[in-house]
């Protein structure tokens, strides 16, 4: 996850992940090409879901969703309309951290908005079970008729819109979009 903030949608798709499974990673995305650095995503995260006993969160590395293995996904406005190539990213997964980690299915939400993302589901769709990993993937969590989505968030901020975000966010991710932006 890149949890760029971290939004109620993030926490639905760990929360409906956790009861799936005795043990649940979740993988910051570590490079910070987002509006919001790694360090503050991943505090978010971390704090959006201290209530979970079965939920560990951790840095995706340099190999999970990186420059290195997936260079498209931080250039996403301008490969909408591009076929893009998330088999090197699959394939490290597949073969070196999963087996470290006995994981065994890997979650991601249903992407109606990117289409990076959504081919990037795709390949995992196709890929993960040629490695005995099953792939899910979760409908997203709705407000009104609209996904939540970081992006939804992000927007609102410019607008300093925080009674609607506090439709979108955890009480922790308000607090600090409050403590950094309501100035």
């Amino acid at each position: 996850m890149n949890c760029n903030p971290f939004t109620l949608g993030h926490r639905y798709l760990i929360e409906y992940a956790a009861k799936k499974v005795d043990k649940l990673y979740v993988f910051v995305v570590e490079e910070n090409k987002s509006f919001f650095p790694f360090k503050d995503r991943f505090e978010l995260v971390k704090n959006g879901t201290e209530d979970l006993q079965n939920v560990v969160v951790i840095p995706s590395g340099q190999f999970i969703i990186s420059s290195l293995t997936f260079q498209q996904y931080f250039e996403k406005g301008e490969n909408q309309d591009v076929t893009v190539d998330a088999s090197d990213d699959l394939e490290i997964f597949a073969k070196q951290i999963a087996p470290s980690l006995h994981i065994n299915v890997r979650f991601a939400g249903e992407e109606p908005l990117d289409n990076v993302t959504r081919q990037y589901n795709s390949s995992m769709r196709s890929i993960l079970p040629q490695y005995g990993i099953a792939f899910e993937e979760i409908p997203r969590k709705t407000q009104g008729e609209e996904v939540i989505s970081a992006s939804r968030v992000r927007k609102l901020l410019a607008e300093k819109d925080f009674e609607a975000i506090a439709e979108l966010v955890p009480e922790t991710t308000l607090k600090y979009l409050k403590e950094k932006y309501d100035n």
